[in-house]
């Protein structure tokens, strides 16, 4: 029996508002954790996602938790 809350799946990417906010561009961000823009892009539009180590390496360039990558349903 699979139990939801333990492998909650992550809602809308928050990646664009990050990057405004800090005023870092896709393709710095892209650079930063060597990876395409084209990758990016597609964890923004929630087609892909980032791995562990990538997520964390975001989260730690846009100053934010892992969490804050993605929207959460409760």
């Amino acid at each position: 029996m699979r139990c939801e809350w333990m492998n909650p799946v992550p809602g809308r990417s928050r990646l664009p508002y990050l990057l405004a906010k800090r005023k870092i561009k896709q393709t710095d961000l892209a650079r930063e954790l060597n990876l395409t823009e084209g990758f990016i892009s597609q964890v923004i539009s929630g087609k892909k996602y980032f791995s562990y180590q990538n997520a964390a390496h975001a989260a730690r360039i846009l100053r934010c938790t892992m969490e804050e990558l993605h929207e959460w349903d409760d």
